[in-house]
């Protein structure tokens, strides 16, 4: 399951999402994620969930790079499945031991757990089509007007560069963990859940040592180039607007309108 974590991963190719102004899809994401929790009726998410496919189609992202993404956190989708059925109060309508599964808590558990595999999915999206550099220049750009109330958003974007260049080494470096630990004759496939967890659990202490080097040379490296977040960055490649980001402004926009409207006046 680790092997196939994508989640904050690049996935180059060529497509109209590809293009766009990183600052129009981080405001896609805003917006897809503040509507996603306006949402009351369950029958609404499967409107998310075709938004969510056609980006995807049009991003050029395959179907089973995006269900890849969701093996990372499947353990928390049933956790929370789980835990939202037995411990909603409401209409019993079986008995499990000394747990009670109500009809409300069988909604209640639906609801949350589409949400959070929506909200996933639609975040994923915009990893999958940004690069780190992108994405941080769109943050910057973004949020530069907090710069006015002394927030530091230059070096905030800097560490969201970072993390996210981070994320495919580190699981580089777990992949090589494991079949270090496999040749040593650790099973991390073919045993039972709580053996697999004991077994992951040895992998901590090295890659915490190997993300503590990593993290030196790196500041090491950027200290060698003269690198220093007080000065101001030119840009090779400055951010402009073009019409397919105008386009997306307005889509979005009456989106955004529409799902207000029914959550306000339809109680939807």
């Amino acid at each position: 399951m680790i092997r196939d974590i994508t989640i904050g991963q690049y996935y180059a190719n060529t497509s109209i999402v590809h293009e766009l102004d990183p600052r129009t899809k981080l405001m896609g994401v805003l917006v897809y994620v503040f509507t996603l929790f306006l949402v009351k009726n369950p029958f609404l998410y499967f409107v998310y969930l075709g938004i969510v496919l056609c980006l995807y189609y049009i991003s050029k992202v395959p179907f089973s790079f995006m269900m890849k993404g969701l093996k990372g956190i499947i353990v928390l989708l049933i956790f929370t499945f789980c835990f939202r059925l037995i411990c909603t109060p409401g209409t019993v309508v079986a008995q499990l031991w000394i747990f009670q599964i109500t009809s409300e808590g069988i909604i209640k558990a639906v609801s949350l757990t589409s949400r959070i595999a929506l909200m996933i999915l639609g975040a994923s999206l915009l990893s999958y089509t940004t690069t780190p550099k992108e994405m941080s220049d769109g943050m910057e750009k973004a949020f530069s007007g907090l710069e006015r109330f002394h927030v530091p958003v230059h070096d905030m974007a800097v560490i969201v560069m970072i993390a996210f260049r981070f994320i495919p080494i580190l699981l580089e470096e777990i992949n090589v963990l494991m079949d270090a630990q496999a040749a040593r004759g650790v099973e991390f496939e073919k045993c039972s859940i709580w053996k697999k967890c004991k077994n992951v659990l040895t992998l901590l202490m090295p890659l915490f040592l190997s993300t503590v080097r990593r993290s030196s040379d790196l500041a090491m490296a950027m200290e060698a180039r003269g690198y220093s977040g007080d000065k101001p960055v030119s840009k090779m490649y400055p951010l402009v607007y073009k019409k397919n980001d105008k386009i997306a402004y307005i889509g979005m926009s009456i989106f955004a309108l529409v799902m207000i409207f029914f959550r306000v006046y339809c109680n939807l």
